[in-house]
């Protein structure tokens, strides 16, 4: 009887060291393998503002609502320069000079004044923005007369969640010089205080090649007063 009672405890005494054992090795594996959900208080965590943050926003997912853009970003004097090449607009060649924008009315417009030389000399140019934010997304209009051509910019903006915007455009096709020429670009709104336009060309249907890029700056002491 007392061989018996001794060997019942040292069975129960293995298997509680088995199953200590096991559980150690559970808690090995799932520290080194797939994290384990989140807990409220950390998904609550994921929503609040992050100490620390350059942002000072929470963190962001996919769905999230795409930010709007401001029209306002483009109100001051804008120093500009570029390098255009030869085609049926114009001599090509370096073109610099200075764009004043600054809001119309009830700020649903906004009004161009250009000034600026080029190849062929000085030149000036007039010219209107507008903006619409429907439910088929963001749009604006550029419409301008500069150098006697009148050009009808029409596109598509978008910003991402960190802040930076971009605006394409294409022009409908129009007669110049004999030829028929059509445009393209993109406008890159990377900075508060400068960004670049990049455009293409196409003459008489054929395919785009690159027509130039046009860098503006910022005059921060410049304050357009508004139209109304």
């Amino acid at each position: 009887m007392k061989a018996v009672f001794i060997l019942l405890s040292f069975v129960s005494c293995s298997l509680f060291s088995f199953s200590a054992w096991a559980g150690l090795q559970v808690g090995i594996q799932s520290q080194g393998g797939s994290r384990p959900a989140p807990t409220r208080q950390e998904e609550r965590q994921r929503r609040e503002v992050q100490p620390g943050s350059t942002q000072g926003a929470a963190l962001t997912n996919v769905t999230d609502a795409q930010p709007k853009f401001n029209v306002d970003y483009f109100v001051g004097e804008w120093n500009f320069e570029s390098n255009l090449s030869d085609s049926p607009l114009g001599a090509g060649g370096p073109m610099s000079g200075s764009e004043t924008i600054r809001n119309v009315w009830d700020g649903r417009f906004w009004d161009v004044t250009i000034k600026g030389e080029g190849p062929e000399g000085p030149f000036t140019g007039k010219g209107i923005i507008t903006y619409q934010d429907s439910f088929s997304g963001q749009s604006y209009m550029r419409y301008e007369i500069t150098r006697g051509i009148a050009l009808l910019r029409t596109g598509n903006l978008g910003c991402d969640l960190g802040g930076t915007c971009n605006l394409y455009f294409e022009t409908p096709p129009f007669e110049q010089n004999g030829s028929r020429v059509q445009l393209r670009g993109r406008y890159y709104l990377t900075s508060p205080s400068s960004y670049r336009v990049t455009t293409e060309i196409a003459v008489d249907k054929g395919e785009y090649r690159n027509f130039g890029t046009t860098w503006y700056t910022k005059n921060e002491r410049a304050k357009p007063q508004a139209i109304k």
